[in-house]
């Protein structure tokens, strides 16, 4: 009898383990190959963007700082070979290192990632797997991890360089200034460091921002009980507390206080202040949070906005840390023409780029094309024309945007793009206004807007045309 009951324990344990691996095969052939290329993409496009981004600020800030390196020379030669010599770290031995390949720093190390830590993580678990793969997954998953490596080695080094950078511009300005005054170059070095800071972070939340694939990807591995036990043993969090060396790190933690514990002490002691006490605590705890609040709206203005941010002297740009799908302005745009004794009914359809010179103002390029729709009653397509356009927006205030442009007009019909070519068919258009943008959040369109325009040079048009323009469009 007790024979028989170990045999069936066996058997059970036996039943059991073969269908949580049954489930973990199955699981992992879910997990879309799109997530590791994707991956594959993301990874290499933030390492190539970290790496350039040091490379071109280090370039330029070595030109300004050789500037001042000259003036100090013919002013105060102390004082250059304080700033300049031998040993000191300057941008230009800093562009040389990495040129070279050299650490910044020795034994750095970046700085914690929570969503950098889950992929990495997430990344090796399904390596680990690849016995129960298909073929096509090998490689773009050995080149994913691979790829992951030198990530974390220019995450380094762009975070190395970004307080080494602040703490040689803090040198500069405080030691050059003496004898230079306001030098442009100061300036130069001083913008440019902000700007480099800036970007780095813009970067990374570009990176951190996951895709839908990621998502399955992640819904499916937390479904893996062996999963959640890896990314216990294996995640860069565990390994900050040692909970990576066969859980002694849970018994290194043991005594701390809880959070509990902290609550208790912190009730006990407001419980001796008073009967009023916890009342003036939380009024004084608002008021904090009011004074905090609007210091935190003062850095925001001023150009901040994280903890990490140095408030600037100077008014910055945001637009300069973006990148330039970032800084470019898809657009559409609808006019009616209202029919006359030479023409059918017309819409313009437009389409336009526009690139973000600063927060306030954009210019950009576009194409419209002229379909005549004769009538309600006659409904009948024709090619009336082509038109080329250019234009700039400028904020006037809040959604309020002074517009103004120079267009070129064929109003000609044409079956081909040869009958395009000739000149007197075309006509200019000197157009300004206002226009009103919305912002609006759906899938593909990031705003809609309301253009009234005025053409200054309707009456030099051989056909006749109305001064006042209205349109519609979308951005995306």
């Amino acid at each position: 009898m007790i024979r028989s009951f170990f045999i069936l324990l066996l058997f059970l344990t036996i039943t059991k383990k073969s269908f949580a691996q049954h489930d973990t095969i199955t699981s992992i052939t879910e997990i879309p190959l799109k997530f590791i290329e994707g991956s594959n993409k993301k990874i290499e496009k933030y390492t190539t963007r970290l790496s350039s981004k040091t490379v071109k600020t280090l370039e330029k800030l070595t030109k300004w700082e050789n500037k001042i390196q000259s003036l100090l020379r013919n002013v105060d030669p102390t004082s250059a070979d304080k700033l300049f010599g031998e040993g000191k770290l300057t941008f230009a031995t800093m562009l040389q290192k990495i040129k070279a390949g050299e650490a910044l720093k020795d034994n750095y190390k970046a700085k914690y990632d929570s969503y950098r830590d889950k992929l990495t993580t997430n990344l090796k678990y399904i390596e680990s797997q690849k016995a129960n793969l298909e073929v096509k997954y090998i490689k773009p998953l050995q080149k994913a991890n691979a790829d992951i490596v030198k990530l974390e080695e220019s995450i380094e080094e762009s975070e190395s360089a970004e307080a080494i950078i602040k703490e040689r511009k803090k040198e500069l300005l405080n030691e050059a200034v003496k004898h230079l005054g306001k030098s442009k170059y100061l300036s130069k070095i001083n913008k440019e460091a902000y700007y480099y800071t800036e970007s780095l972070r813009n970067y990374k939340d570009i990176f951190n921002d996951p895709a839908k694939a990621e998502e399955t990807a992640k819904n499916i591995l937390h479904k893996i009980p062996a999963f959640n036990s890896f990314m216990k043993k294996n995640s860069a969090l565990a390994s900050l507390f040692g909970m990576n060396s066969g859980g002694e790190g849970a018994q290194n933690l043991a005594g701390l206080q809880t959070r509990a514990d902290v609550n208790n002490l912190i009730q006990g002691r407001i419980g001796q202040s008073g009967p009023n006490a916890a009342s003036m605590i939380t009024q004084n705890m608002q008021q904090a949070k009011a004074v905090m609040q609007t210091l935190k709206d003062k850095i925001i203005k001023a150009g901040g906005g994280n903890s990490g941010t140095e408030i600037p002297d100077f008014k910055p740009n945001k637009q300069k840390t973006k990148t330039l799908r970032q800084r470019l302005e898809l657009g559409s745009n609808f006019q009616f023409g209202r029919p006359t004794r030479f023409e059918n009914s017309q819409a313009d359809i437009g389409m336009s780029v526009g690139y973000k010179l600063n927060d306030k103002s954009t210019t950009g390029i576009g194409i419209a094309y002229k379909m005549g729709y004769g009538s309600f009653d006659h409904l009948r397509i024709t090619h009336n024309g082509i038109g080329l356009r250019s234009f700039i927006d400028w904020k006037l205030k809040k959604q309020f945007f002074v517009s103004g442009g120079y267009e070129m007009s064929h109003n000609t019909v044409f079956t081909n793009l040869r009958t395009l070519q000739s000149n007197k068919d075309w006509q200019s258009s000197g157009l300004i206004g206002l226009t009103k943008k919305i912002k609006i959040k759906t899938k593909y369109v990031k705003g809609t807007n309301f253009q009234i325009l005025y053409d200054v040079l309707y009456q030099k048009h051989i056909v006749h045309t109305q001064p006042l323009i209205f349109r519609v469009g979308y951005n995306f």
